[in-house]
């Protein structure tokens, strides 16, 4: 009998994003329970940062409870190259887990930036998704534009605003950071997810409100032209360089733009439609900016890559979001759905590409 896999999956974290990570990390690890290769060690963070494992139902996660229930120990992940083990703490007597992969389900600050990714490099424990150096790229998206600038790779305008800046001079610093650019704006900030912090703009007079919501999540800022068109969608899994793409998807927004309800409240009525209708020339030409954008960030395993297509028929990128969300309702999945993968067997295939890099 092969033996199974040890399996750790990070949840929760210190970022705005915590709720978000807890109801995907429920999902993942459900689907996970129906796979036979598995022994899955669930670890929480909490949002001041304690470590614990959790051995009660995942159904306890999406609203928090998993803490309240008595069924948690602390724990410890350390980079050391030579202990790949989870220590847990039960009452004094530590257990040692033999860790053979890691999975981060973290979106946000401290876990889709490269920081676990980097205690992991340095421990030399495989792990799912993107490494340190592409997940910290794509999370900024200042960086991530100015390389997909130096790549040519279309995208909408764009400025960068750090607070200090601001602060020192906010009318000089918004009016520069406005200047020339075509409203409505989105604000948002440069190392976030799932839309928070993120208000649509239309006058001057609005970008201080803006401004100040968007630092709330982060100390620099994006200013983004808004487009006038289409939302579109494709899921990439795979290696380096030839990433497979699932069919493209459009949203269909039940709001002015797609916000953090739309993306994960069961209530949302917006819309996935897979295929999207688009003329061959078109999907041709997003799946190429789509593997282009992959490997200019050299992403790995798995990320969400998102476009615009105008009404005048331009494809500009988005953004490329290296932990996508993964609830029944995610895009990233459905998109996959649509290519004939089920959920479990894109797990497989991310934990398989986790071993598989570690090879190389």
């Amino acid at each position: 009998m092969t033996e199974r896999i040890n399996l750790v999956v990070l949840f929760g974290g210190q970022s705005g994003e915590h709720e978000v990570s807890r109801t995907s990390a429920s999902y993942i690890i459900g689907t996970l329970q129906t796979c036979d290769e598995y022994c899955i060690y669930p670890v929480g963070i909490t949002k001041e940062g304690g470590w614990f494992y959790y051995e009660g139902c995942v159904s306890a996660l999406p609203d928090g409870s998993w803490f309240e229930r008595g069924l948690i120990a602390p724990a410890t992940l350390v980079p050391d190259a030579g202990r790949h083990f989870l220590y847990v703490d039960r009452q004094g007597h530590t257990e040692k887990i033999r860790v053979d992969c890691v999975f981060p389900v973290l979106h946000g600050m401290n876990g889709e930036d490269g920081t676990i990714q980097g205690m992991l490099e340095m421990a030399g424990m495989p792990f799912v998704g993107c490494g340190m150096t592409a997940s910290a790229l794509a999370m900024d998206k200042a960086f991530a534009n100015a390389i997909f600038d130096y790549y040519d790779i279309p995208q909408t305008k764009w400025r960068s605003v750090s607070e200090t800046a601001w602060l020192r001079d906010r009318a000089k610093v918004s009016e520069a950071a406005l200047e020339g650019m075509t409203y409505p704006l989105f604000v948002k900030p440069a190392r976030g997810g799932s839309s928070l912090g993120v208000m649509r703009i239309t006058a001057t007079e609005e970008a201080e409100q803006a401004f100040e919501s968007a630092f709330e999540y982060d100390r620099k800022l994006i200013v983004e032209e808004g487009v006038i068109g289409r939302e579109l969608e494709i899921a990439a899994i795979g290696g380096y360089e030839n990433p497979f793409l699932s069919p493209v998807g459009e949203i269909i927004p039940d709001r002015v733009f797609y916000d953090y309800d739309s993306k994960y409240e069961e209530s949302s009525t917006s819309k996935l439609v897979i295929p999207a209708p688009l003329e061959s020339e078109i999907l041709h030409e997003i799946r190429q900016i789509a593997t282009r954008a992959f490997r200019a960030l050299d992403c790995y395993g798995l990320c969400r890559i998102d476009f615009f297509l105008t009404d005048d028929g331009r494809v500009l990128l988005n953004e490329i979001n290296t932990i996508p969300g993964f609830v029944s309702i995610s895009m990233y999945p459905r998109l996959l759905r649509a290519a004939g993968y089920a959920d479990a067997e894109v797990l497989r295939e991310l934990i398989r590409l986790a071993f598989e890099r570690d090879k190389a």
